[in-house]
């Protein structure tokens, strides 16, 4: 495994990508990761950070620091990204590497998420008539 290459292919993947293009993977990353074993118990924390890096760039939640809100988009393109340092498609082992990224700046941001939830308890749901 060429650790060069792979470095090279996610600068590539991430090159151009803001915080919003990557909330707009949401959907096919979680589908994704919903058949992901390895990833099952970061589930929720993986919605949530969605949910923040969206809510954060629509200017809906504020107070976020730009590092937070890098950080936070780096990992979810990790995540969709297919070629990492263990590539997704080697069975559960393609998915550890990720789980591990993802746990560490899921810790990193334990606060951010406790200040999220209760903001997001705090917001007035939207109603679709």
């Amino acid at each position: 495994m060429d650790i060069d290459k792979i470095i090279n292919t996610y600068q590539r993947f991430i090159k151009n990508k803001k915080p919003e293009d990557v909330a707009n993977e949401k959907d096919s990353t979680i589908e994704k990761v919903e058949k992901a074993s390895a990833l099952a118990d970061l589930l929720d924390d993986i919605r949530t950070a969605y949910d923040m890096v969206s809510d954060s760039v629509s200017g809906r939640y504020k107070g976020i620091s730009k590092a937070t809100l890098a950080l936070l988009a780096g990992g979810l393109a990790y995540l969709a990204l297919p070629v990492d340092i263990v590539p997704d498609f080697i069975p559960v082992a393609g998915w550890l590497d990720d789980a591990a990224v993802l746990t560490w700046i899921f810790a990193k941001c334990a606060d951010e998420f406790k200040k999220y939830k209760e903001f997001k308890k705090a917001s007035p749901r939207r109603v679709c008539v």
